[in-house]
């Protein structure tokens, strides 16, 4: 008989969906259980799951209280897809229930709770894994490879962008959207996933971070741009730019890594555009050209990881590099704060601190 990873969902948003689907395409996946307050996103992930799979929506039991679903003992292993205020909380009573954990990102919205999330982890023997799911391109993990066999020589700077439009009406459809003290910025929400890439692809220690960030016409509390330089411990310099205000609609992400013997530069709307893949040492490679289900990809491993199949890759993102990718984010917050270079490490983050940073219409902050 097939080993089967049996998955409960807690959250069934909009994001839910894309978990669904990729639970489908996994031969070792099945969906069991889902959790909302919502009834009708309920059925229709279930609905969704039962088509893909020719099953009864009836073999997914629905719970309106998470907890219920913790209880359920055929749920392996919990997907976590609630606002990012509740990504911790559910994260830590997942685990403490004996269940593994695929986790939407960002991890926390301050690093005690990371923290926390990394030690019960550990104390448990149970895997938490992060939802940054672009290390599963083929483009980024040749990329990757290329890097770690020094086809770009010393890496001398890295750079990372994403600009993006999120419209008045996406804040507006769920109230904890654009707060400090739920949702955090965009920083956290959409160039995280970019932070992350950056980190991975530099794998040196990050030393310091200088950020700022700014707002548009909108009545948005969180940032909706943002920009930092970033140091390296071994000399190389970062930088990371970041909006939710071009117009009319989602523009590019880009991706640039320049050594002493090679530049790497990819972009386009889904990061997939190779516009210079260069080493002195090395002929240009064959790039992958295959569209590719990143994100079942990152189920696979994960299901792959819980069975014993396989063992971690470099792209799993776990509890203690998804802090760093989140610290690095916070680093660029607090420096905007304070207007001043930030070094690194933080003793303390919590996204609440950045109440009140918005400007008013004199350019004044609101404290």
């Amino acid at each position: 008989m097939t080993a089967l990873v049996r998955f409960g969902l807690i959250g069934c948003g909009s994001i839910a969906a894309k978990h669904i689907d990729s639970i489908s395409a996994c031969g070792q996946a099945e969906l069991v259980a889902l959790a909302d307050p919502a009834t009708d996103r309920m059925d229709l992930l279930a609905g969704q799951y039962a088509q893909a799979r020719s099953v009864p929506p009836s073999s997914v039991a629905l719970y309106a209280n998470p907890r219920v679903l913790l209880q359920d003992a055929r749920v392996d292993a919990v997907v976590i897809a609630v606002p990012s205020f509740m990504h911790a909380p559910w994260t830590m009573s997942s685990l403490r229930a004996g269940k593994h954990v695929l986790l939407e990102k960002p991890i926390a919205l301050n690093l005690r709770d990371a923290d926390a999330i990394a030690d019960l982890s550990v104390r448990y023997g149970l895997r938490v894994q992060v939802c940054h799911q672009l290390r599963y391109r083929p483009l980024l993990r040749l990329a990757k490879s290329w890097i770690d066999q020094g086809a770009l020589g010393k890496l001398r700077s890295g750079s990372v962008s994403i600009l993006l439009n999120r419209s008045r009406d996406y804040f507006a459809a769920s109230g904890w959207r654009g707060t400090w003290e739920k949702d955090g910025g965009m920083l956290l929400n959409q160039g995280v996933h970019l932070i992350d890439l950056l980190l991975w692809l530099m794998n040196e220690r990050v030393e310091s971070v200088y950020g700022a960030i700014g707002w548009g016409s909108s009545a948005v509390e969180t940032e909706e741009t943002a920009a930092a330089v970033i140091r390296f411990a071994g000399g190389a310099i970062g930088s990371v730019e970041v909006t939710t205000l071009c117009k009319p609609n989602n523009l590019e992400q880009s991706l640039t890594l320049v050594g002493d013997r090679g530049t790497i530069r990819i972009g386009g709307a889904k990061l997939t555009d190779v516009y210079r893949w260069h080493s002195d040492d090395l002929p240009d490679p064959m790039l992958p050209t295959a569209d590719i289900n990143e994100h079942a990809l990152m189920y696979e491993h994960f299901i792959a990881a819980l069975l014993g199949a396989s063992p971690d890759s470099d792209a799993d993102v776990l509890p203690l590099e998804a802090r760093t990718s989140l610290e690095v984010a916070f680093a660029v917050y607090e420096s905007a704060r304070t207007n001043e270079p930030l070094r690194l490490p933080l003793a303390s983050f919590d996204t609440s601190r950045m109440a009140g940073t918005k400007p008013n219409a004199q350019g004044e902050r609101y404290r």
